[in-house]
């Protein structure tokens, strides 16, 4: 190999250490079942289109949502979290690759679901800050993400996408399993941010237990008594 040929293969071995780097795994958590009540499993099936489902995972006191796209497929795609770091997104699961889970905080200023109220919301009809369909919106500053781009930011002032949490669908049951997420510092960064209203909630420690096998699932209109629109 001559001087020349051996620059080009540096070169070439840079860049394949480099996109790889960009391509880093989702984190394994422990596997949990997504179900409507306990030992009763969540059918993809009846997963709606017209809103999310809340469900919590990888911890207690950590909101996400499942959401079904309209005539889309969620593809995997590298993104970038200040939190996390360079990342890619896991594919959508279930017929027409259709289902896909996010944690439901704002990367801008960690709004999030609660009983109380949600200013962040899955807008399948779109909105007039969504502009376009099948959007999530954060009423409380403005950020619009697409789901179906692994929750990429669209406009608005959030720093970075929704995290992903990915999802197993086995399609004998048409069921669905939560096994990972990209979310370590940020969720530490929200329970620091959050800690007062999680123990008033959770009580002391237990917003941050692991959900174990199993996590309920409900419609975001059920699990807050008021969804703020825009």
């Amino acid at each position: 190999m001559d001087r020349r040929e051996f620059a080009r293969c540096c070169a070439g071995c840079a860049l394949f250490s480099s996109l790889g780097a960009r391509a880093a795994d989702v984190v394994d958590y422990p596997r949990t079942r997504l179900v409507v009540a306990p030992g009763a499993a969540l059918k993809a099936a009846d997963v709606p289109a017209d809103q999310a489902l809340v469900f919590a995972y990888p911890y207690a006191g950590v909101p996400c949502y499942l959401i079904r796209l309209a005539d889309r497929a969620a593809k995997p795609r590298p993104l970038r979290s200040p939190d996390e770091g360079d990342y890619t997104t896991p594919a959508g699961v279930g017929p027409g690759g259709a289902l896909v889970a996010f944690i439901a905080i704002c990367t801008h200023q960690l709004s999030y679901p609660t009983p109380r109220v949600s200013h962040l919301r899955y807008a399948p009809e779109g909105s007039e800050l969504a502009g376009d369909a099948a959007r999530i919106v954060c009423c409380t500053h403005g950020s619009v993400f697409d789901p179906a781009a692994g929750g990429e930011r669209v406009s608005g002032p959030a720093p970075a996408p929704l995290l992903p949490v990915r999802l197993q669908y086995d399609a004998e049951a048409d069921t669905l399993t939560a096994t990972g997420t990209v979310a370590d510092k940020f969720l530490a960064r929200f329970f620091a941010a959050y800690k007062g209203d999680l123990i008033e909630r959770y009580g002391a420690g237990a917003y941050r237990r692991p959900v174990g096998d199993e996590t309920a699932v409900q419609p975001l209109t059920a699990y807050s008594r008021r969804v703020t629109t825009c």
